[in-house]
C-alpha cells in the first residue's frame, strides 16, 4: 500500500469571484493561488457577489466565506482501489450549520458535463453524500444524523475526520473511524479528481488530503 499526501507545506491566498475572475496576492513570499494552480468552481455560474479567501497553511488549507463552491487542483487525481481522508474543521458555520468536506471522481469539473461525488458533515451532527451530473444533483443519502460526527462546541467549532474508502465494488464513507455510509461503486463517480467542497459563508479548515493506493 502506498500513501501519497497530496497538498502540504505551502501557503496560498486568494479573493476568488466567478467567471473564471481570480484575484492573487503573494504571502510571505509563497506561492499564490494561481501558481499552484487551484481553482474555484461556484455552483451558480451567475454569483458575483462573494469572495472565497483560501490559505495553504503547512497542515492545509482554510477557506472563508464564498458562495457553495468546489475547489480543485489539477494534480489532485485518484482512480482504482484508494483511501481518501481529510480533516475537516468548521471554525465558523455562519448562523446555522453549513456542511463541508470531500469530492472524489471529478471529471470535466469547469464544463458543462461536470461530474463527481461530495461527502460533507456539518456541526449539528449530520453528513450528506450526494452525485453531481452537469447541473443536476442527487441524494445518495440526505442529511442523516450520526452519532459519528462530532458537534459544534459553544465557539462554533467542530473537527472531523473524513475518509471514504474505494475497493472493489464498494465505496465505504467513514467520519472519524466509523462507517456511516456504504453505496455500491457503479452508482457513484469514483475515478478522477478529488477536491474540497463547502457551503456558502463557511470558515472552515481542511486538513491534509491524504490518499492511500489500497
Amino acid at each position: 500500500m502506498k500513501t501519497y499526501i497530496l497538498f502540504a507545506g505551502f501557503l496560498l491566498f486568494a479573493a476568488a469571484g466567478c467567471g473564471g475572475e481570480t484575484e492573487t496576492e503573494t504571502v510571505a513570499g509563497q506561492r499564490d493561488a494561481l501558481s499552484a494552480g487551484w481553482s474555484l468552481r461556484p455552483d451558480d455560474p451567475e454569483e458575483k457577489s462573494a469572495a472565497m479567501r483560501f490559505v495553504q497553511h503547512a497542515d492545509g488549507v482554510e477557506a472563508k466565506q464564498g458562495p457553495n463552491a468546489c475547489l480543485w487542483h489539477p494534480d489532485l487525481r485518484a482512480a482504482g482501489d484508494y483511501r481518501l481522508s481529510a480533516d475537516v474543521t468548521h471554525l465558523d458555520s455562519g448562523i446555522h450549520p453549513h456542511g463541508a468536506g470531500l469530492t472524489f471522481g471529478g471529471n470535466d469539473v469547469h464544463g458543462t458535463s461536470q461530474s463527481y461525488t461530495y461527502f460533507l458533515v456539518r456541526g449539528d451532527r449530520n453528513f450528506l453524500i450526494k452525485t453531481r451530473g452537469g447541473d443536476n444533483t442527487e441524494d445518495v443519502i440526505n442529511w442523516t444524523e450520526h452519532d459519528a460526527v462530532a458537534p459544534e462546541d459553544d465557539k462554533g467549532v467542530t473537527k472531523n475526520r473524513l475518509s471514504i474508502e474505494v475497493r472493489g465494488d464498494d465505496v465505504r464513507f467513514f467520519v472519524n473511524g466509523t462507517e456511516v455510509h456504504r453505496s455500491k461503486r457503479k452508482e457513484l463517480h469514483t475515478d478522477g479528481r478529488i477536491g474540497l467542497r463547502l457551503v456558502h459563508d463557511l470558515h472552515v479548515k481542511f486538513g491534509e488530503l491524504v490518499v492511500e493506493k489500497l
